[in-house]
């Protein structure tokens, strides 16, 4: 009678965790293609030129601020 009971909590715990994970992978998914589409770039980046990319946008926001800065009179 004690296996049986086991195999029945255990089965019930299983059922309960893969019936709440089913909306999280859909969410998660509509999700992550939303991001994708908001964050689309004119070119694309390959795992291989990420820092290149990473620097290119940091030096890209560095010319933005000093513009901006010029064009306010700050500093």
């Amino acid at each position: 009678m004690r296996p049986f009971l086991v195999i029945a909590v255990l089965a019930g715990l299983t059922w309960f965790f893969v019936v709440q994970k089913q909306p999280e992978t859909a969410k998660a998914v509509t999700s992550h293609e939303a991001a994708a589409k908001a964050t689309a770039s004119p070119r694309t980046v390959s795992e291989h030129n990420w820092m290149k990319n990473s620097l290119d946008r940091a030096n890209e926001v560095k010319r933005q601020v000093a513009q901006q800065r010029k064009a306010d009179g700050t500093k």
